[in-house]
């Protein structure tokens, strides 16, 4: 297990342990520095912070982007801004905002598909977490209309599947600047799940980006390697994470599952240091 994981869901967003459970489940693990990274949304971070002490696990702010560059899905970190901004969270509030609009278009097309789910279903299951397709999955099996969410994605709300409406636009140029308007430094989640993460590097970084999370559960060693090059390459720091959304999710993979070295603390700590002071 590694002592750090700075990629991190909670019940906030698509996670299934509270902010809470997810600071006892690091420390059981040996997990002492964590960022909380749900998906469009800094709620849960509070949470974690007040109960980090009593475990010993240090809890820094963070919050995945999910944006779009043409059919492509690229993801952005953000660590180490100031959770009250309300720069950040007005922001973060139009991206909610637009996950509802595509859960009605969404809706609308299961009924079409003959599958009767209710708005109040999927909210009731995202809680008081920001809405998305895991959320959509679960109320589908929860309904009895398939036996389980990777048959939900895969027949029904998937990339390519007949219920599938695409996210409100949005680039990860401007996911960089909202970051740093709120006084945070930025990460290129998962960059080996890119088609093609080079020529997202090269433009991202010409914004501004700091980072490239070159541990991640599904990058293979190769992956990492290949990775770690690219950041040495382009001058980034470089990030890690597990992505656990705890048990009972889309993602099984436990907290600190990812063997990071202790160098990406420093790193870390590095970046949010330089942020701080200028």
């Amino acid at each position: 297990m590694a002592h750090l994981d700075l990629h991190l869901h909670t019940t906030y967003s698509d996670g299934t342990l509270t902010p809470e459970e997810v600071v006892a489940a690091a420390a059981g693990n040996g997990v002492t520095l964590i960022a909380i990274t749900d998906h469009d949304e800094v709620a849960g971070i509070a949470p974690a912070q007040a109960v980090a002490a009593h475990y010993g696990v240090e809890v820094i702010s963070g919050v995945e982007l999910n944006t779009e560059v043409g059919k492509e899905e690229v993801h952005i970190l953000g660590y180490g801004f100031p959770e009250d901004s309300s720069l950040l969270r007005e922001g973060l509030q139009r991206r909610r905002d637009a996950r509802l609009t595509r859960l009605d278009a969404m809706l609308r097309r299961l009924h079409a598909l003959g599958y009767a789910l209710q708005t109040e279903a999927v909210l009731a299951i995202a809680g008081h977490g920001s809405v998305g397709r895991p959320h959509l999955a679960r109320a589908l099996v929860d309904a009895g209309y398939m036996p389980d969410m990777a048959t939900a994605f895969e027949k029904l709300i998937g990339n390519r599947a007949p219920a599938y409406v695409p996210r409100l636009p949005w680039t990860p140029e401007e996911a960089i600047a909202l970051i740093h308007l709120a006084g945070g430094v930025t990460s290129l989640a998962h960059p080996g799940k890119l088609g093609d993460p080079i020529r997202f590097l090269r433009r991202l970084k010409e914004v501004g980006l700091e980072a490239l999370e070159a541990y991640h559960s599904d990058h293979t060693p190769a992956v990492t390697q290949r990775m770690l090059g690219w950041a040495r390459q382009y001058d980034l720091a470089v990030t890690g994470g597990s992505d656990s959304h705890g048990p009972n999710g889309p993602r099984t993979v436990p907290i600190g599952a990812v063997p990071i070295p202790d160098e990406v603390t420093a790193q870390m700590r590095a970046l949010l240091s330089k942020r701080a002071g200028g």
